[in-house]
């Protein structure tokens, strides 16, 4: 019995870390960081041998969740109130097709694992929950308009990028389903081009931008995965908003069910407490 009630007593603490009430975000000083770009608390995850790491701006460079929060005193003694994030996922480390990297945090390998480079699930807990100590929020960016570059399509026919690394495709069910020839009655995707022009609203919907793999955010399976992604970070992190990367390319019945619909955003972060979860997107 007492071990019952230490393990009850155990996990209300951690729901109480998570419990950060929202702010009046129009008081908010916001610092962005880009991850990678930041600082390097942990030289041992700064090179998988994979090519995908130097001191150049193609590749990952080091900095890290570590990093991050050794300097969060740093940013709360500038003024900032909140720390808006670049995606800390699991993302495509090197594309051959265009010799540059993912260490930007764009090229989703996984939605729900943090990357490799950046450190793992409880340093980013770690991170929140310094932050949120030293009365700061966190603002995390994501991404639901496409994963990273793993196929393509060229005079109609279609390629996989074989060559990528460290995988071929998203490790994540169901964006894993990419291959054409296989998983094509699947509709993870649309199989479609890169866009040529954008003031073509199809092809800004449904095409490929720059090359990265545009998911199909009408179809049930998408948006029910998507969701479970992002309020994963809600959940087991404790963010208090999300930045929302490429959102005019996604249609607007896709956001009306991701942050309003059952078990989105805003009634999971309701469930704990953050009542006003902030929320804005890329418009240009």
């Amino acid at each position: 019995m007492r071990r019952l009630i230490l393990l009850f007593l155990l996990m209300l603490v951690c729901v109480l870390a998570l419990a950060v009430p929202s702010p009046k975000w129009e008081d908010q000083i916001i610092y962005f960081v880009m991850i990678d770009r930041f600082a390097n608390g942990d030289p041992t995850n700064d090179n998988f041998g994979m090519g995908e790491y130097g001191n150049d701006n193609a590749r990952y460079n080091g900095g890290d969740l570590a990093g991050l929060i050794e300097k969060l005193d740093y940013i709360k003694e500038l003024g900032a109130t909140a720390i808006w994030i670049t995606p800390p996922i699991a993302n495509q480390w090197w594309n051959p097709w265009v010799n540059y990297g993912g260490y930007h945090g764009y090229w989703a390998r996984d939605f729900k694992k943090i990357d490799e480079h950046f450190g793992d699930l409880e340093l980013y807990k770690k991170f929140v929950e310094e932050a949120h100590k030293r009365g700061l929020y966190v603002i995390q960016d994501i991404v639901a308009n496409h994963v990273g570059d793993y196929f393509k399509f060229v005079g109609g026919k279609f390629y996989k990028n074989t060559e990528s690394v460290p995988t071929s495709a998203p490790e994540q069910y169901p964006f894993s389903l990419n291959d054409y020839l296989e998983d094509k009655d699947k509709n993870i995707y649309h199989w479609t081009p890169d866009i040529t022009n954008y003031s073509d609203p199809n092809q800004k919907l449904n095409y490929q931008m720059a090359g990265l793999d545009d998911l199909n955010t009408e179809n049930p399976v998408v948006i029910e995965a998507l969701k479970d992604s992002y309020t994963y970070w809600i959940k087991e992190a404790g963010v208090d908003g999300f930045r929302i990367d490429t959102v005019i390319y996604v249609p607007h019945e896709f956001w009306k069910e991701f942050l309003n619909g059952k078990n989105g955003v805003y009634e999971t972060a309701k469930a704990l407490g953050k009542e006003d979860f902030i929320t804005f997107g890329e418009a240009g």
